[in-house]
């Protein structure tokens, strides 16, 4: 069986990928995991245990249960901290006939309930009115630029003004992303609006929210006979799935020396990273090494030089992709922003 997604849609919201997590129906969870991943998304299968739960909830940036409502609300309850903080929670029953979103629905859990409908044949319950009414939401947003919601409080307000048709003003852009549905408009003069910046600000105006960009740690891992042309390319196709330039990268790290020339080349500072630095770094969300990491004694590449060189608090949003068999690339949200 086929499934088939709205990439343009769905490609930001899970870029840490999806765990699929079943209580009794193994049959039912293994066709949601089919569905995402014919679809380009990494996506795990756990059985059902606290432990596996609160696994998911750090390393992940959304999660399906395969279970019945009333459970996955007692679940969530355990681990829920706040809006801008938990995974999108979707829930799925066993016959895969109702598509449920349970948390963050503005914050991706809509629109994975709206294509895994689609994609299984089953019916979307969705109750909040941005979806009800084609507008993108304030959260979409901030995703879309890769940006924190300095102040999430004022989410309600300027949603709601959306809702009724006025317009909200955004400043700090250039044009509006791609895709962006509602009275959204570059400009000054209007009474609510998003401000987009890259700067620490304070944001006291109930009717303005203001989102911060996000500078990024790149990590590498590269062939001994990868050139720098194919070194530079997969950086520039990483930076292209995440719809982000070059402006917004802090640091470029790697193990191999040859990283550094490309580095030098796009004007990034490099970071040498060792494989003692590797083998002793902890992060239980680590993408597993391949084989041939595996037989050279080290836990990752890519994924640990982009947390390492991003510092306290950095937090992976792509995992590893391969660029032409040859180069490896990660992306982490540098920390303390």
């Amino acid at each position: 069986m086929s499934y088939q997604f709205e990439h343009v849609v769905v490609k930001m919201w899970w870029r840490r990928g999806i765990a699929v997590i079943y209580a009794t129906n193994e049959e039912s969870a293994k066709k949601v995991l089919e569905a995402l991943k014919e679809n380009g998304y990494p996506a795990v299968l756990f059985k059902y245990s606290l432990e596996n739960v609160e696994r998911a909830w750090s390393c992940y940036d959304a999660i399906v249960f395969i279970m019945a409502l009333g459970g996955v609300v007692r679940t969530v309850c355990r681990f829920a901290q706040g809006k801008d903080k938990d995974p999108s929670v979707v829930t799925v029953d066993d016959g895969l006939k109702f598509v449920i979103p349970v948390l963050g629905s503005h914050w991706g859990s809509n629109k994975l309930t709206e294509e895994l409908a689609k994609a299984l044949n089953s019916t979307p319950v969705i109750t909040t009115a941005s979806e009800q009414s084609g507008i993108t939401s304030i959260e979409e947003l901030a995703n879309t630029l890769i940006a924190k919601v300095i102040n999430v409080n004022a989410i309600v307000k300027v949603t709601s003004a959306l809702l009724r048709g006025e317009n909200v003003c955004v400043k700090g852009l250039k044009e509006l992303p791609k895709g962006v549905r509602g009275n959204y408009v570059i400009g000054e003069e209007c009474k609510y609006n998003v401000v987009v910046t890259d700067k620490e600000v304070e944001c006291r105006d109930e009717n303005t929210v203001c989102l911060k960009l996000l500078k990024v740690a790149v990590g590498v891992g590269a062939k001994k006979e990868a050139s720098p042309t194919v070194i530079k390319e997969a950086v520039f196709h990483a930076l292209d799935i995440l719809s982000l330039t070059l402006d917004r990268v802090s640091v470029i790290a790697s193990l191999r020396d040859s990283v550094e020339s490309v580095s030098k080349e796009l004007g990034v500072p490099f970071r040498k990273i060792t494989p003692e630095e590797i083998n002793s770094f902890n992060d239980e969300c680590l993408t597993p090494p391949s084989e041939k990491l595996s037989e050279l004694g080290l836990k990752g590449v890519a994924e640990v030089s982009a947390l390492i060189s991003g510092g306290n608090g950095a937090k992976l949003i792509l995992r590893k992709i391969q660029y032409k068999r040859e180069v490896t690339v990660a992306v982490a949200t540098v920390g303390e922003q």
